[in-house]
Protein backbone atom coordinates (compact mmCIF):
# COMPACT_ATOMS: atom_id res chain seq x y z
CA UNK A 1 0.00 0.00 0.00
CA UNK A 2 1.23 3.48 -1.32
CA UNK A 3 0.71 6.62 1.36
CA UNK A 4 0.06 10.02 0.12
CA UNK A 5 2.49 12.44 0.96
CA UNK A 6 1.22 15.42 2.74
CA UNK A 7 1.51 18.42 0.20
CA UNK A 8 0.25 17.54 -3.50
CA UNK A 9 0.07 19.83 -6.80
CA UNK A 10 -3.08 20.60 -7.11
CA UNK A 11 -2.56 21.29 -10.42
CA UNK A 12 -0.34 17.77 -10.99
CA UNK A 13 -3.19 15.80 -9.38
CA UNK A 14 -6.14 17.26 -11.69
CA UNK A 15 -4.08 16.97 -14.65
CA UNK A 16 -3.68 13.04 -13.92
CA UNK A 17 -7.63 13.19 -13.39
CA UNK A 18 -8.68 14.87 -16.73
CA UNK A 19 -5.83 12.24 -18.40
CA UNK A 20 -7.56 8.99 -16.69
CA UNK A 21 -11.22 10.57 -18.10
CA UNK A 22 -9.65 10.25 -21.32
CA UNK A 23 -8.29 7.23 -21.52
CA UNK A 24 -9.93 4.12 -23.05
CA UNK A 25 -8.42 1.64 -20.07
CA UNK A 26 -10.45 4.03 -17.02
CA UNK A 27 -13.86 3.16 -16.09
CA UNK A 28 -15.94 5.66 -14.00
CA UNK A 29 -18.38 5.03 -11.36
CA UNK A 30 -21.20 7.11 -9.98
CA UNK A 31 -22.74 7.10 -6.58
CA UNK A 32 -26.29 8.00 -5.82
CA UNK A 33 -25.35 11.38 -4.68
CA UNK A 34 -24.63 12.01 -8.17
CA UNK A 35 -27.64 10.54 -9.43
CA UNK A 36 -30.13 12.87 -6.91
CA UNK A 37 -27.74 15.88 -8.27
CA UNK A 38 -28.68 15.70 -11.59
CA UNK A 39 -32.26 15.84 -10.76
CA UNK A 40 -31.45 19.03 -8.87
CA UNK A 41 -29.29 20.53 -12.00
CA UNK A 42 -31.14 23.08 -14.57
CA UNK A 43 -31.81 21.88 -18.08
CA UNK A 44 -28.85 22.81 -19.61
CA UNK A 45 -26.27 21.76 -17.10
CA UNK A 46 -27.82 18.48 -17.17
CA UNK A 47 -27.89 18.13 -20.68
CA UNK A 48 -24.23 19.19 -20.71
CA UNK A 49 -23.13 16.18 -18.08
CA UNK A 50 -25.26 13.52 -20.41
CA UNK A 51 -23.57 14.45 -23.22
CA UNK A 52 -20.14 14.74 -21.98
CA UNK A 53 -21.04 10.52 -20.91
CA UNK A 54 -22.39 10.39 -24.19
CA UNK A 55 -20.02 11.60 -26.28
CA UNK A 56 -16.51 11.23 -24.06
CA UNK A 57 -16.78 8.12 -21.79
CA UNK A 58 -19.88 6.12 -23.45
CA UNK A 59 -20.19 2.89 -21.50
CA UNK A 60 -16.84 3.20 -19.42
CA UNK A 61 -19.82 4.74 -17.42
CA UNK A 62 -21.12 2.76 -15.21
CA UNK A 63 -23.72 3.09 -12.52
CA UNK A 64 -23.63 0.33 -9.72
CA UNK A 65 -27.14 -1.72 -9.18
CA UNK A 66 -26.89 -0.46 -5.43
CA UNK A 67 -26.42 3.36 -6.42
CA UNK A 68 -29.67 2.62 -8.71
CA UNK A 69 -31.19 0.89 -5.80
CA UNK A 70 -30.79 3.58 -3.19
CA UNK A 71 -32.38 5.86 -6.06
CA UNK A 72 -35.62 3.66 -6.77
CA UNK A 73 -36.61 3.59 -3.25
CA UNK A 74 -36.28 7.58 -3.35
CA UNK A 75 -38.24 7.62 -5.93
CA UNK A 76 -40.88 5.38 -4.16
CA UNK A 77 -40.60 6.41 -0.68
CA UNK A 78 -39.68 10.24 -0.71
CA UNK A 79 -39.48 11.77 -4.25
CA UNK A 80 -39.80 15.13 -2.73
CA UNK A 81 -36.09 14.16 -1.67
CA UNK A 82 -35.49 14.38 -5.81
CA UNK A 83 -35.84 18.37 -5.84
CA UNK A 84 -33.71 19.87 -3.06
CA UNK A 85 -34.17 23.25 -4.19
CA UNK A 86 -38.23 23.03 -3.61
CA UNK A 87 -37.53 21.42 -0.45
CA UNK A 88 -34.89 23.67 0.84
CA UNK A 89 -37.04 26.61 0.09
CA UNK A 90 -39.81 25.31 2.44
CA UNK A 91 -36.73 24.46 5.22
CA UNK A 92 -36.15 27.92 4.91
CA UNK A 93 -38.96 29.61 5.08
CA UNK A 94 -39.22 27.75 7.96
CA UNK A 95 -36.24 28.69 9.84
CA UNK A 96 -37.37 32.75 9.10
CA UNK A 97 -40.22 32.32 10.18
CA UNK A 98 -38.49 31.23 13.27
CA UNK A 99 -35.86 33.48 13.19
CA UNK A 100 -38.50 36.91 12.74
CA UNK A 101 -40.37 35.74 16.21
CA UNK A 102 -37.11 35.39 17.89
CA UNK A 103 -36.11 38.60 16.65
CA UNK A 104 -39.43 40.20 17.27
CA UNK A 105 -39.09 38.82 21.25
CA UNK A 106 -35.55 40.05 21.36
CA UNK A 107 -36.13 43.97 19.36
CA UNK A 108 -37.14 47.02 21.83
CA UNK A 109 -38.31 50.02 20.38
CA UNK A 110 -35.33 52.07 20.45
CA UNK A 111 -34.07 53.64 16.74
CA UNK A 112 -32.07 51.86 14.44
CA UNK A 113 -30.04 52.94 11.68
CA UNK A 114 -32.40 53.54 8.43
CA UNK A 115 -35.99 52.65 10.75
CA UNK A 116 -38.29 55.26 12.27
CA UNK A 117 -39.39 52.76 15.32
CA UNK A 118 -39.31 49.00 16.53
CA UNK A 119 -42.76 48.45 13.80
CA UNK A 120 -40.90 49.55 10.78
CA UNK A 121 -37.71 47.29 11.83
CA UNK A 122 -40.28 44.22 11.98
CA UNK A 123 -41.94 44.91 8.69
CA UNK A 124 -38.29 45.56 6.81
CA UNK A 125 -37.36 41.91 7.88
CA UNK A 126 -40.88 40.47 6.76
CA UNK A 127 -40.24 42.63 3.29
CA UNK A 128 -36.50 41.45 3.18
CA UNK A 129 -37.96 37.33 3.69
CA UNK A 130 -40.21 38.02 1.07
CA UNK A 131 -38.06 39.03 -1.33
CA UNK A 132 -35.17 36.58 -0.79
CA UNK A 133 -37.84 33.89 -1.26
CA UNK A 134 -39.05 35.24 -4.26
CA UNK A 135 -35.36 35.48 -6.11
CA UNK A 136 -35.25 31.59 -4.73
CA UNK A 137 -38.47 30.63 -6.22
CA UNK A 138 -37.42 32.42 -9.79
CA UNK A 139 -34.63 29.76 -10.22
CA UNK A 140 -37.15 28.11 -12.80
CA UNK A 141 -37.08 24.46 -11.45
CA UNK A 142 -40.79 24.10 -11.92
CA UNK A 143 -40.49 20.59 -13.34
CA UNK A 144 -41.71 17.78 -11.48
CA UNK A 145 -39.83 15.14 -10.50
CA UNK A 146 -41.59 12.87 -12.94
CA UNK A 147 -40.70 15.00 -15.73
CA UNK A 148 -37.06 14.51 -14.92
CA UNK A 149 -37.05 11.00 -14.28
CA UNK A 150 -38.91 10.56 -17.62
CA UNK A 151 -35.27 12.12 -18.78
CA UNK A 152 -32.51 10.59 -16.19
CA UNK A 153 -34.09 7.23 -15.90
CA UNK A 154 -33.40 6.02 -19.40
CA UNK A 155 -30.01 7.08 -18.93
CA UNK A 156 -29.54 5.12 -15.75
CA UNK A 157 -31.09 2.28 -17.27
CA UNK A 158 -28.42 2.69 -19.78
CA UNK A 159 -25.20 2.62 -17.71
CA UNK A 160 -26.74 0.35 -14.69
CA UNK A 161 -24.62 -2.57 -14.09
CA UNK A 162 -26.26 -6.13 -13.59
CA UNK A 163 -24.09 -7.22 -11.04
CA UNK A 164 -25.46 -10.27 -8.30
CA UNK A 165 -25.42 -8.35 -4.93
CA UNK A 166 -26.87 -10.81 -2.96
CA UNK A 167 -26.60 -12.05 -0.77
CA UNK A 168 -26.29 -9.28 1.62
CA UNK A 169 -25.87 -10.63 5.19
CA UNK A 170 -21.94 -11.28 3.96
CA UNK A 171 -22.23 -7.74 3.67
CA UNK A 172 -23.17 -6.63 7.37
CA UNK A 173 -21.03 -9.42 8.77
CA UNK A 174 -17.97 -7.85 6.88
CA UNK A 175 -19.22 -4.60 7.82
CA UNK A 176 -18.47 -5.16 11.83
CA UNK A 177 -15.02 -5.66 11.20
CA UNK A 178 -14.25 -3.05 8.86
CA UNK A 179 -15.61 -0.08 11.45
CA UNK A 180 -13.62 -1.77 14.34
CA UNK A 181 -10.44 -1.44 12.05
CA UNK A 182 -11.98 2.03 10.66
CA UNK A 183 -11.61 0.58 7.38
CA UNK A 184 -13.39 2.78 4.54
CA UNK A 185 -15.88 3.24 2.87
CA UNK A 186 -18.70 3.83 5.58
CA UNK A 187 -17.23 3.29 9.09
CA UNK A 188 -18.58 6.96 9.66
CA UNK A 189 -22.00 5.08 9.57
CA UNK A 190 -21.94 3.00 12.51
CA UNK A 191 -24.58 5.05 14.08
CA UNK A 192 -27.12 5.00 11.48
CA UNK A 193 -30.58 2.82 12.37
CA UNK A 194 -30.85 1.87 8.57
CA UNK A 195 -28.51 1.27 5.75
CA UNK A 196 -25.34 1.14 7.91
CA UNK A 197 -23.42 -1.08 5.36
CA UNK A 198 -24.77 0.39 2.07
CA UNK A 199 -21.10 1.86 0.84
CA UNK A 200 -19.54 -1.14 1.84
CA UNK A 201 -21.81 -3.28 -0.71
CA UNK A 202 -22.24 -0.26 -2.79
CA UNK A 203 -18.13 -0.26 -3.11
CA UNK A 204 -18.01 -4.35 -3.02
CA UNK A 205 -19.09 -3.95 -6.34
CA UNK A 206 -17.13 -1.77 -7.69
CA UNK A 207 -14.03 -4.00 -6.69
CA UNK A 208 -16.45 -7.00 -8.21
CA UNK A 209 -16.60 -5.68 -11.13
CA UNK A 210 -12.89 -4.47 -12.23
CA UNK A 211 -11.88 -7.59 -11.09
CA UNK A 212 -13.60 -8.94 -13.88
CA UNK A 213 -12.70 -6.62 -16.57
CA UNK A 214 -9.48 -6.49 -16.54
CA UNK A 215 -8.84 -4.21 -19.76
CA UNK A 216 -9.24 -1.35 -17.08
CA UNK A 217 -6.01 -0.33 -15.16
CA UNK A 218 -7.67 2.88 -13.98
CA UNK A 219 -10.83 3.82 -11.85
CA UNK A 220 -12.60 7.28 -10.94
CA UNK A 221 -15.43 7.34 -8.73
CA UNK A 222 -17.84 10.65 -8.83
CA UNK A 223 -19.45 11.48 -5.58
CA UNK A 224 -20.36 14.25 -3.67
CA UNK A 225 -20.26 11.89 -0.61
CA UNK A 226 -16.94 13.67 0.60
CA UNK A 227 -16.62 12.45 4.20
CA UNK A 228 -13.30 10.63 5.90
CA UNK A 229 -14.64 7.32 5.64
CA UNK A 230 -14.58 7.97 1.57
CA UNK A 231 -11.86 10.30 0.82
CA UNK A 232 -8.91 11.37 1.82
CA UNK A 233 -8.07 15.67 2.00
CA UNK A 234 -4.39 16.81 2.31
CA UNK A 235 -4.08 19.87 4.93
CA UNK A 236 -1.84 21.61 2.09
CA UNK A 237 -1.94 21.73 -2.00
CA UNK A 238 0.93 23.55 -4.28
CA UNK A 239 -0.09 26.03 -7.13
CA UNK A 240 0.50 25.97 -10.51
CA UNK A 241 4.02 28.02 -8.93
CA UNK A 242 4.80 25.77 -6.32
CA UNK A 243 3.66 27.79 -3.15
CA UNK A 244 1.37 26.36 -0.79
CA UNK A 245 -2.19 26.79 -0.26
CA UNK A 246 -5.29 25.45 2.36
CA UNK A 247 -6.66 22.87 0.95
CA UNK A 248 -10.46 24.49 0.98
CA UNK A 249 -12.87 25.33 -1.72
CA UNK A 250 -13.70 28.79 -1.11
CA UNK A 251 -9.66 29.21 -2.35
CA UNK A 252 -10.53 27.50 -4.71
CA UNK A 253 -7.84 24.41 -4.37
CA UNK A 254 -10.68 21.61 -2.98
CA UNK A 255 -8.49 18.39 -3.97
CA UNK A 256 -9.76 14.96 -2.74
CA UNK A 257 -7.65 11.70 -3.12
CA UNK A 258 -8.62 8.25 -2.55
CA UNK A 259 -8.04 6.61 0.70
CA UNK A 260 -4.73 4.55 0.20
CA UNK A 261 -6.25 1.35 1.57
CA UNK A 262 -9.31 1.72 -0.85
CA UNK A 263 -6.76 2.11 -3.72
CA UNK A 264 -4.42 -0.62 -2.54
CA UNK A 265 -7.87 -3.26 -2.22
CA UNK A 266 -9.27 -2.63 -5.60
CA UNK A 267 -5.68 -2.84 -7.15
CA UNK A 268 -5.70 -6.75 -4.86
CA UNK A 269 -8.42 -8.19 -7.19
CA UNK A 270 -8.10 -6.26 -10.31
CA UNK A 271 -5.26 -4.51 -12.50
CA UNK A 272 -6.60 -0.99 -11.43
CA UNK A 273 -3.57 0.61 -10.34
CA UNK A 274 -4.76 4.37 -9.82
CA UNK A 275 -8.15 5.11 -8.39
CA UNK A 276 -9.11 8.55 -8.17
CA UNK A 277 -12.75 9.97 -6.39
CA UNK A 278 -13.65 13.59 -7.97
CA UNK A 279 -16.96 15.10 -6.50
CA UNK A 280 -18.91 17.23 -8.87
CA UNK A 281 -17.22 20.96 -8.42
CA UNK A 282 -13.45 18.71 -9.31
CA UNK A 283 -15.18 17.39 -12.37
CA UNK A 284 -16.38 20.88 -13.77
CA UNK A 285 -12.71 22.25 -13.15
CA UNK A 286 -11.36 19.21 -14.65
CA UNK A 287 -13.23 19.50 -17.68
CA UNK A 288 -13.01 23.14 -18.11
CA UNK A 289 -9.35 23.75 -17.45
CA UNK A 290 -7.17 20.26 -18.01
CA UNK A 291 -9.94 18.30 -19.95
CA UNK A 292 -10.26 20.29 -23.23
CA UNK A 293 -14.21 19.93 -23.00
CA UNK A 294 -16.27 22.67 -22.48
CA UNK A 295 -19.10 22.62 -20.15
CA UNK A 296 -19.96 26.27 -19.71
CA UNK A 297 -23.66 25.40 -18.11
CA UNK A 298 -22.41 23.00 -15.87
CA UNK A 299 -19.42 25.12 -14.58
CA UNK A 300 -21.89 28.19 -13.84
CA UNK A 301 -24.15 26.06 -12.36
CA UNK A 302 -21.82 24.22 -9.93
CA UNK A 303 -19.57 27.68 -9.78
CA UNK A 304 -16.22 25.90 -8.57
CA UNK A 305 -13.93 28.46 -7.52
CA UNK A 306 -10.62 29.66 -9.29
CA UNK A 307 -7.73 29.99 -7.58
CA UNK A 308 -6.03 33.34 -8.38
CA UNK A 309 -3.52 33.43 -10.83
CA UNK A 310 -1.39 36.27 -8.99
CA UNK A 311 0.79 33.82 -7.82
CA UNK A 312 4.02 33.17 -9.25
CA UNK A 313 3.74 30.86 -12.45
CA UNK A 314 0.17 30.73 -12.93
CA UNK A 315 -0.64 33.00 -15.26
CA UNK A 316 -3.99 33.64 -17.56
CA UNK A 317 -3.59 30.84 -20.49
CA UNK A 318 -0.37 29.51 -19.55
CA UNK A 319 1.51 32.92 -20.57
CA UNK A 320 4.34 34.76 -19.55
CA UNK A 321 3.55 38.04 -16.80
CA UNK A 322 4.37 41.00 -18.44
CA UNK A 323 3.72 43.35 -15.52
CA UNK A 324 4.94 42.68 -12.21
CA UNK A 325 3.10 44.50 -9.10
CA UNK A 326 4.30 44.41 -5.31
CA UNK A 327 6.68 41.85 -5.67
CA UNK A 328 4.75 38.23 -6.11
CA UNK A 329 1.83 39.87 -7.48
CA UNK A 330 1.54 39.32 -11.07
CA UNK A 331 -0.68 41.11 -13.44
CA UNK A 332 -0.85 40.21 -16.98
CA UNK A 333 -1.35 43.16 -19.23
CA UNK A 334 -4.99 44.80 -19.98
CA UNK A 335 -5.25 43.27 -23.23
CA UNK A 336 -4.23 39.77 -21.89
CA UNK A 337 -6.95 40.44 -19.54
CA UNK A 338 -9.97 41.40 -22.24
CA UNK A 339 -9.21 38.27 -24.41
CA UNK A 340 -9.29 35.83 -21.59
CA UNK A 341 -13.14 37.67 -20.51
CA UNK A 342 -14.23 37.06 -23.58
CA UNK A 343 -12.94 33.19 -24.09
CA UNK A 344 -15.43 30.66 -24.11
CA UNK A 345 -13.54 28.66 -20.60
CA UNK A 346 -14.70 29.63 -17.86
CA UNK A 347 -11.88 28.83 -16.10
CA UNK A 348 -9.63 31.33 -18.32
CA UNK A 349 -12.84 34.24 -17.97
CA UNK A 350 -12.33 33.37 -13.88
CA UNK A 351 -8.62 33.79 -14.07
CA UNK A 352 -9.04 37.26 -15.65
CA UNK A 353 -11.27 38.27 -13.38
CA UNK A 354 -8.88 37.90 -10.45
CA UNK A 355 -6.16 39.37 -12.42
CA UNK A 356 -8.30 42.72 -12.65
CA UNK A 357 -8.84 42.62 -9.28
CA UNK A 358 -5.53 42.41 -8.06
CA UNK A 359 -4.28 44.90 -10.76
CA UNK A 360 -6.88 47.12 -11.06
CA UNK A 361 -5.08 50.26 -10.17
CA UNK A 362 -2.24 49.74 -12.70
CA UNK A 363 -4.63 49.69 -15.71
CA UNK A 364 -4.91 53.49 -17.55
CA UNK A 365 -8.33 54.62 -18.85
CA UNK A 366 -8.37 53.38 -21.95
CA UNK A 367 -7.43 50.15 -20.52
CA UNK A 368 -9.72 50.01 -18.56
CA UNK A 369 -12.69 50.95 -20.34
CA UNK A 370 -11.91 48.03 -22.85
CA UNK A 371 -11.66 45.87 -19.32
CA UNK A 372 -15.08 47.05 -18.43
CA UNK A 373 -16.35 45.84 -22.09
CA UNK A 374 -14.57 42.75 -21.07
CA UNK A 375 -16.75 41.89 -17.86
CA UNK A 376 -19.73 43.03 -19.45
CA UNK A 377 -19.15 40.84 -21.96
CA UNK A 378 -18.51 37.59 -19.78
CA UNK A 379 -21.68 38.20 -17.64
CA UNK A 380 -23.10 36.73 -20.68
CA UNK A 381 -21.97 33.09 -19.89
CA UNK A 382 -23.29 32.98 -17.07
CA UNK A 383 -20.33 33.58 -15.11
CA UNK A 384 -21.20 34.50 -11.77
CA UNK A 385 -18.43 36.05 -10.31
CA UNK A 386 -18.28 38.72 -13.59
CA UNK A 387 -21.63 40.19 -12.14
CA UNK A 388 -20.66 39.78 -8.47
CA UNK A 389 -17.41 42.23 -9.97
CA UNK A 390 -19.86 44.36 -11.40
CA UNK A 391 -21.77 44.63 -7.88
CA UNK A 392 -19.04 45.36 -6.06
CA UNK A 393 -17.44 47.88 -8.02
CA UNK A 394 -18.04 50.47 -5.39
CA UNK A 395 -15.35 48.47 -3.20
CA UNK A 396 -12.99 47.58 -5.90
CA UNK A 397 -12.95 50.67 -7.42
CA UNK A 398 -13.00 52.80 -4.06
CA UNK A 399 -9.27 53.83 -4.94
CA UNK A 400 -9.16 54.69 -8.60
CA UNK A 401 -9.25 57.80 -9.55
CA UNK A 402 -12.71 59.57 -10.54
CA UNK A 403 -11.68 59.35 -14.10
CA UNK A 404 -10.59 55.93 -14.26
CA UNK A 405 -13.68 54.88 -12.33
CA UNK A 406 -16.10 56.39 -14.43
CA UNK A 407 -13.51 54.35 -17.72
CA UNK A 408 -14.18 51.45 -16.22
CA UNK A 409 -18.03 51.60 -15.53
CA UNK A 410 -18.55 53.32 -19.10
CA UNK A 411 -17.27 50.34 -20.60
CA UNK A 412 -19.75 48.19 -18.93
CA UNK A 413 -22.39 50.33 -20.27
CA UNK A 414 -21.05 51.15 -23.71
CA UNK A 415 -20.78 46.83 -24.12
CA UNK A 416 -24.40 46.80 -23.09
CA UNK A 417 -25.92 48.82 -25.21
CA UNK A 418 -23.47 48.86 -28.57
CA UNK A 419 -22.18 45.73 -30.31
CA UNK A 420 -18.37 45.71 -31.54
CA UNK A 421 -19.67 47.94 -34.67
CA UNK A 422 -21.02 50.64 -32.37
CA UNK A 423 -24.83 49.66 -33.44
CA UNK A 424 -27.05 49.73 -30.71
CA UNK A 425 -27.99 46.20 -29.43
CA UNK A 426 -31.65 44.86 -29.77
CA UNK A 427 -33.66 44.38 -27.11
CA UNK A 428 -33.62 42.44 -24.73
CA UNK A 429 -30.24 43.53 -23.70
CA UNK A 430 -27.73 39.90 -23.33
CA UNK A 431 -25.85 40.99 -20.45
CA UNK A 432 -26.15 41.47 -16.89
CA UNK A 433 -28.44 44.90 -16.58
CA UNK A 434 -29.53 44.33 -12.93
CA UNK A 435 -25.86 44.45 -11.64
CA UNK A 436 -25.34 47.47 -14.26
CA UNK A 437 -27.77 49.50 -13.10
CA UNK A 438 -27.26 48.76 -9.53
CA UNK A 439 -23.89 50.61 -9.50
CA UNK A 440 -25.73 53.89 -10.33
CA UNK A 441 -26.50 54.55 -6.34
CA UNK A 442 -23.06 53.25 -5.16
CA UNK A 443 -20.40 55.96 -6.52
CA UNK A 444 -19.94 58.83 -8.55
CA UNK A 445 -19.99 58.10 -12.17
CA UNK A 446 -21.87 60.89 -13.78
CA UNK A 447 -18.48 61.48 -16.48
CA UNK A 448 -19.77 57.83 -17.25
CA UNK A 449 -23.41 58.17 -17.99
CA UNK A 450 -22.81 61.87 -19.98
CA UNK A 451 -20.73 59.96 -22.01
CA UNK A 452 -22.52 57.13 -22.47
CA UNK A 453 -25.69 59.19 -22.92
CA UNK A 454 -24.14 61.06 -26.01
CA UNK A 455 -24.04 58.45 -27.85
CA UNK A 456 -27.06 56.20 -26.83
CA UNK A 457 -29.06 59.62 -27.28
CA UNK A 458 -30.61 59.23 -30.85
CA UNK A 459 -31.73 56.00 -29.86
CA UNK A 460 -33.40 56.60 -26.26
CA UNK A 461 -36.56 55.92 -28.01
CA UNK A 462 -36.21 52.12 -28.58
CA UNK A 463 -35.51 52.09 -24.63
CA UNK A 464 -38.36 51.97 -21.61
CA UNK A 465 -35.43 53.13 -19.51
CA UNK A 466 -31.89 54.20 -19.85
CA UNK A 467 -29.47 54.03 -16.78
CA UNK A 468 -29.74 57.51 -14.73
CA UNK A 469 -28.80 58.17 -11.33
CA UNK A 470 -31.92 60.64 -11.15
CA UNK A 471 -33.98 58.83 -13.61
CA UNK A 472 -37.99 58.29 -12.11
CA UNK A 473 -38.64 54.50 -12.04
CA UNK A 474 -41.64 53.21 -14.48
CA UNK A 475 -44.92 53.37 -12.97
CA UNK A 476 -47.16 50.57 -15.04
CA UNK A 477 -50.68 51.15 -15.64
CA UNK A 478 -52.59 47.93 -16.48
CA UNK A 479 -55.98 48.21 -18.26
CA UNK A 480 -58.10 45.30 -17.58
CA UNK A 481 -61.51 43.81 -18.15
CA UNK A 482 -64.75 43.99 -15.94
CA UNK A 483 -64.00 41.47 -12.59
CA UNK A 484 -65.56 38.05 -13.47
CA UNK A 485 -66.38 35.55 -10.78
CA UNK A 486 -63.70 32.84 -10.15
CA UNK A 487 -62.27 33.81 -13.51
CA UNK A 488 -58.69 35.88 -14.85
CA UNK A 489 -59.58 39.49 -15.51
CA UNK A 490 -58.97 39.99 -19.70
CA UNK A 491 -55.46 42.00 -20.52
CA UNK A 492 -56.70 45.19 -22.39
CA UNK A 493 -53.48 46.91 -22.45
CA UNK A 494 -49.91 47.98 -20.50
CA UNK A 495 -48.61 51.21 -20.50
CA UNK A 496 -45.90 53.00 -19.11
CA UNK A 497 -45.25 56.66 -19.45
CA UNK A 498 -47.45 57.27 -21.85
CA UNK A 499 -46.46 54.57 -24.29
CA UNK A 500 -48.46 51.00 -24.80
CA UNK A 501 -46.29 47.76 -24.21
CA UNK A 502 -48.72 45.35 -25.53
CA UNK A 503 -50.19 45.18 -29.22
CA UNK A 504 -51.44 42.43 -31.84
CA UNK A 505 -48.42 40.34 -32.97
CA UNK A 506 -48.40 36.85 -34.58
CA UNK A 507 -48.97 34.13 -32.02
CA UNK A 508 -45.67 32.31 -32.91
CA UNK A 509 -43.70 35.22 -31.93
CA UNK A 510 -41.20 34.99 -29.18
CA UNK A 511 -42.99 37.85 -27.69
CA UNK A 512 -46.28 36.39 -27.58
CA UNK A 513 -47.77 36.46 -24.29
CA UNK A 514 -48.92 32.91 -25.02
CA UNK A 515 -45.57 32.16 -25.85
CA UNK A 516 -43.90 33.92 -22.40
CA UNK A 517 -46.64 31.91 -20.10
CA UNK A 518 -47.81 28.71 -22.43
CA UNK A 519 -50.69 27.88 -19.09
CA UNK A 520 -52.56 31.52 -21.38
CA UNK A 521 -52.94 33.17 -17.89
CA UNK A 522 -50.09 34.88 -15.12
CA UNK A 523 -50.36 37.10 -12.30
CA UNK A 524 -49.38 41.36 -12.47
CA UNK A 525 -46.41 39.92 -10.43
CA UNK A 526 -45.11 37.23 -13.61
CA UNK A 527 -46.18 40.21 -16.29
CA UNK A 528 -43.98 42.61 -14.19
CA UNK A 529 -40.65 40.23 -14.27
CA UNK A 530 -41.71 39.78 -18.05
CA UNK A 531 -41.82 43.21 -18.73
CA UNK A 532 -38.25 43.86 -16.61
CA UNK A 533 -36.86 40.73 -19.03
CA UNK A 534 -38.50 41.83 -22.56
CA UNK A 535 -37.20 46.09 -22.33
CA UNK A 536 -34.21 45.50 -19.65
CA UNK A 537 -34.95 47.40 -17.11
CA UNK A 538 -34.14 46.07 -13.49
CA UNK A 539 -37.30 44.63 -11.77
CA UNK A 540 -37.47 47.42 -8.97
CA UNK A 541 -37.16 49.78 -11.39
CA UNK A 542 -40.79 48.95 -12.15
CA UNK A 543 -44.08 50.12 -10.24
CA UNK A 544 -47.32 48.28 -10.00
CA UNK A 545 -50.64 50.01 -9.85
CA UNK A 546 -52.55 47.18 -8.87
CA UNK A 547 -52.29 44.02 -6.30
CA UNK A 548 -49.89 42.20 -7.98
CA UNK A 549 -51.42 38.89 -7.26
CA UNK A 550 -54.27 39.74 -9.79
CA UNK A 551 -54.69 36.86 -12.18
CA UNK A 552 -55.24 37.97 -15.65
CA UNK A 553 -55.73 36.17 -19.63
CA UNK A 554 -54.94 38.07 -22.57
CA UNK A 555 -55.85 37.52 -26.25
CA UNK A 556 -53.80 34.88 -28.15
CA UNK A 557 -52.55 37.46 -30.44
CA UNK A 558 -51.46 39.94 -27.91
CA UNK A 559 -47.71 40.42 -27.29
CA UNK A 560 -45.17 42.80 -25.90
CA UNK A 561 -44.52 45.58 -28.39
CA UNK A 562 -40.81 46.99 -30.25
CA UNK A 563 -40.72 50.92 -28.87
Amino acid sequence: MKLHPPTVSHKTHFEKVAAALKADSTVVFCDTSVLFWLFGLGSEARTEFLKWVRDELRMRFRIPVWAAHELHKHMVESPARLLPLQNEIKSVQAKIKELKRLVSLAADNRRRQGFLDRREYIAALDRSAEEFIKHCKAAGQTATWQDLATEIVPFINEHVLSSNIFPLHGAEAEYGTRVSGRVPPGFKDKNKLENRFGDLIFWQEIVKYCSGEQGFTSAILLTDDNKPDWVFRPETVLDDGGHPHRNISSDGYETFLAPPLLTHEIGTSSKISEFFIVNTAMLAVTLERFGDYQVPALFAAVQPVVPSSGSPGATAGGREPETIVGGDDVVPPAAEVVEALGSTSAIEQERALNDLQQGLSTYSSDELQNIGRGVSQATRTELQNASNMIYSLDFLAEELPVDRRNALYLGILKDLYFDSAGRPRPLPLDGDVEAIFHVLGKFDVSEALEKFGGEIRRYEERYLRLPSRDADKVRLAFILGPERRNRPRELEQIVADGRQLVEEIPIDSDDALTKIFPKGSATLDELLAAIAKRYSVPLDWLILDQPGQTLVTWDETRGFADL
